[in-house]
């Protein structure tokens, strides 16, 4: 379903002008109680532009709820469903009494949706509703937008002016850091295997080979960073962790003869984590390895397998591979345990994203593999339970074999693979005659991010666990 808007008038050119000074305001004003100095972007009117729009900005500074409650009942008065990603961006940022129930009758007024008993979920809920009908937002919103974020950090102007597409921009969200908040790693230190005394056989860590060069990435220390800068096998790579979706993701550096380094960008698509390199200002889906804007837009990274699995099988498996060591200089203890294991048990999501098939809960861990153009889903705990599967992915099939954590692929998989089968590792799976079946490029990730970015999926179990 496309949404559709009715004619402008001269009423929502003016509701425009005022969302534009009081959502920028209001923006100062949220991010006033979040960081040390307010970030003022440039063009934004001051005390020596025109008396009126100094005037309209001093009030706005002084907005009241009764003011705040006339730009949303006027924006639901238009019946302008464009107006939806504004409301639903100033429900995240505007910080003014009763202003997050005031947007809520708003957003149910232009949507239909009643409004949710529990505020806490009106973000989420009509932010659901945006990605669903894929809003087109009214004239202006990508400026209106990156003039809002442009306060909290201005680092946010260039990145949200450089998407094209407005409805993207609308889908974008704040993640509550500001671009680099949170701190990635560069070349971590190694230690190996055998010398790492604080790891514990049963804790989830990430594993990888690179041309011949095994390492572990636990996820006590990347869910604390979410992306590592590295060098593995002698090629740059990026393991980047979006804590949000459960998804890890091992890209090449090397685009366009060049070797790029990433970092956090403070933003989110369909609650996933975007990245941003610091050699073009690209932004860059996690999960998908797309750029979805600035120079290298369209481009996709180069991917290398990684294992979700368990410290001993991993270094039971790899005696020779190296882990990341305990970082250093960084205020941290890294304890055993997922960082957000608050988040992971609850059945909520913290930020909007696109709706899915009930066939699994939202956050079912699934792993997931594409071949020839096809796409499956399967859930790891069911996987787990029945043990080795030959499964069927559009025309071809592969081989799905459980590790202690998670899912491994292999591919040209024939009935009567699964009984055969003697050895499985993170390249290659050995049938009882000897048959080796390479393993594919595969993934893992919450069963909502990964229908969000693939919605042609098919999944195992056919009707999910149940």
């Amino acid at each position: 379903m496309t949404a559709t808007r009715p004619p402008r008038n001269e009423r929502t050119r003016r509701l425009l002008t005022a969302v534009l000074v009081i959502g920028m305001v209001a923006a100062v004003v949220a991010a006033g109680s979040t960081t040390r100095e307010r970030h003022v972007p440039a063009g934004t009117p001051s005390r020596d532009a025109d008396p009126l729009v100094a005037d309209a900005m001093g009030l706005a500074l002084g907005a009241t709820p009764e003011q705040v409650a006339a730009v949303a009942a006027e924006m639901a008065r238009t019946g302008d469903v464009g107006w939806v990603p504004y409301l639903v961006d100033m429900t995240r940022i505007f910080r003014v009494e009763g202003s997050v129930r005031r947007f809520g009758a708003a957003l149910a007024e232009l949507t239909g949706v009643p409004v949710p008993e529990d505020p806490r979920d009106v973000y989420t809920t009509y932010g659901a509703w945006m990605y669903d009908n894929d809003v087109e937002p009214v004239e202006g919103y990508r400026r209106w937008k990156a003039t809002m974020y442009g306060i909290v950090g201005p680092e946010f102007i260039p990145l949200l002016e450089s998407v094209d597409d407005p409805r993207v921009a609308a889908e974008l969200q704040w993640g509550g850091v500001r671009r680099g908040g949170i701190v990635e790693l560069n070349e971590p230190s190694v230690i190996p295997a055998s010398a790492a005394s604080y790891m514990i056989d049963t804790e989830l860590t990430f594993g990888a080979t690179v041309a011949g060069e095994s390492r572990a990435y636990p996820h006590r220390i990347l869910d604390r960073h979410e992306l590592a800068n590295d060098v593995l096998g002698g090629e740059p790579v990026a393991l980047v962790d979006c804590t949000l979706c459960r998804t890890g993701v091992l890209y090449s550096r090397r685009v366009a003869g060049q070797v790029l380094e990433f970092e956090t960008s403070g933003l989110l698509l369909n609650s996933n984590k975007v990245m941003v390199d610091r050699q073009t200002d690209s932004l860059w889906i996690q999960l998908t390895g797309e750029a979805i804007a600035g120079p290298l837009q369209g481009t996709v990274l180069d991917r290398f397998p990684l294992t979700v699995t368990r410290w001993g099988a991993w270094r039971t498996e790899h005696p020779d591979s190296s882990v990341v060591a305990i970082p250093t200089g960084i205020p941290s203890d890294y304890p055993p345990g997922a960082p957000y294991r608050d988040y992971y048990e609850a059945p909520e999501l913290w930020f909007p994203a696109a709706s899915v098939p009930d066939v699994f809960a939202v956050k079912e861990r699934v792993g997931t593999v594409e071949l020839g153009g096809a796409r499956l889903a399967v859930s790891v705990a069911a996987l787990a339970d029945a043990g080795p599967q030959v499964l069927e992915v559009g025309e071809g099939a592969v081989l799905a074999v459980p590790t202690p954590a998670g899912i491994r692929f292999y591919g040209d998989a024939r009935p009567g693979d699964a009984e055969a089968l003697v050895e499985a590792s993170d390249t290659v799976a050995v049938l009882s005659d000897g048959t080796v079946r390479a393993r594919l490029l595969d993934g893992q990730s919450f069963w909502f991010a990964w229908y969000g970015a693939h919605p042609d999926t098919a999944w195992w179990p056919p009707a999910g666990r149940g």
